[in-house]
């Protein structure tokens, strides 16, 4: 015996109808409308509250500004039902659906961002030994609609063609960071709750007391994939290599303990992986590059001292001038910043040169510098399995 579905849809409302091709005098199913009620008493089993307000296209629509078409594709392939009520809004809801920021960006910014993304993953050698950098590594075309997610760092949404290139394998044990002796006694929801100063329309109406919130966010999945924009991308490899070299620097130098060069004496450790989200974070003298916004303050004092008959060098206990490189001058002031308590340094570490050795097999927890979020240790894997098996160990004990 053969079944096939016949669906109709009429203004208003929606039916399914079931025939049956059998022998004669079999009697075909009824109807089952919208409202999960059919000719013979037959109820819809998929009719329930969240069906039901997917038929309301302002609480559809709303939805599916918050997901991609796969995900809307996935959405509707969970039962009949939830097809029927989004595919009388399928051409509405296309139109709605969540969009990578960068689809209204010139060409020219994202090309200079695929420029700089391709540099960092693809290289090449000359004849001669040199360091050749390709100029592309991909297309550049228009953003794509059907894997559209937020950036796992910063939070910005980009689609698979605005995210940065897989990185190789080999490279993925350089992105732990080491915590702090606070960072790793602390329960790890602690971890993974983040406090950003952000406006609902990406602005700061009131730079002095601005609004700040906290956000969730799970640990990080980079084993499984990289899911980065360009921006946060450019350096991810430029400060692995950086933040070796400061642990190998440190560790051969770390005997000169007067010179100030040994690892974890005051401020001249490593800092924790978290730097100012650290929970033992203090609060620390340093000489900051001024930006533009402090460069157009001093500029002003600067006048303003010419108008009232003083004059100023542009030099201060607090602000100096540095010719750099090239001869740029660059203005530099002294400001209190946060910054992250000390790292432990293990005497096999200084003994093998085997540095985070414990954070990249996963027996320590560790900070992730690609999508900074926590990467959870061995015992806290440990303990989210115990916690799982008592958890089940009960409602099994509950149970007659």
């Amino acid at each position: 015996m053969s079944r096939f579905r016949c669906c109709r849809q009429f203004p208003g409302t929606v039916m399914v109808r079931l025939v049956v091709l059998g022998e004669d005098g079999e009697e075909d199913v009824p109807f089952i409308e919208q409202n999960g009620a059919s000719g013979k008493g037959r109820l819809n089993p998929n009719m329930n509250q969240f069906t039901a307000a997917l038929s309301c296209y302002p609480i559809v629509s709303l939805l599916a500004s918050y997901m991609d078409l796969t995900t809307l594709s996935d959405l509707s392939q969970t039962c009949r039902q939830v097809r029927a009520n989004l595919m009388q809004y399928r051409s509405l809801l296309i139109t709605k659906s969540l969009r990578c920021e960068n689809e209204d960006t010139s060409p020219a910014a994202r090309l200079g961002n695929a420029l700089h993304a391709s540099h960092a993953v693809w290289t090449a050698y000359g004849q001669t030994g040199l360091k050749v950098g390709r100029i592309t590594s991909g297309k550049v075309g228009a953003c794509a609609r059907d894997m559209v997610a937020d950036c796992r760092k910063c939070g910005r949404i980009i689609c698979r063609n605005c995210v940065v290139k897989a990185p190789p394998t080999s490279i993925m044990k350089f992105r732990h960071r080491r915590l702090c002796r606070t960072c790793m006694k602390s329960p790890l929801p602690e971890l993974m709750n983040i406090t950003r100063t952000i406006e609902e329309d990406g602005t700061s109406h009131d730079e002095t007391t601005p609004e700040r919130r906290t956000y969730a966010r799970p640990p990080c999945t980079c084993e499984d994939f990289v899911w980065v924009c360009q921006p946060c991308g450019q350096t991810m490899r430029t400060d692995d290599t950086t933040y070796i070299r400061g642990w190998k620097w440190r560790a051969r130098y770390s005997h000169c303990g007067g010179m100030g060069a040994g690892l974890g004496e005051a401020n001249e450790g490593v800092e924790c992986g978290r730097i100012t989200d650290c929970l033992a974070t203090r609060m620390v003298e340093k000489d900051v590059e001024c930006d533009a916004a402090e460069l157009a303050a001093l500029c002003a004092e600067t006048a303003k001292a010419e108008i009232d008959g003083r004059h100023w060098n542009g030099s201060s206990y607090s602000t100096q001038e540095i010719v750099g490189i090239g001869g740029k001058v660059k203005t530099k002031v002294k400001k209190q910043i946060p910054v992250g308590a000390i790292v432990k340094e293990y005497e096999d570490e200084r003994d093998n040169e085997k540095f985070l050795d414990r954070e990249q097999t996963g027996a320590n927890r560790s900070w992730c510098s690609w999508c900074a979020r926590v990467v959870a240790g061995k015992k806290d894997q440990d303990s989210a399995t115990r916690s799982t098996d008592s958890i089940a160990s009960t409602s099994s004990s509950g149970t007659v």
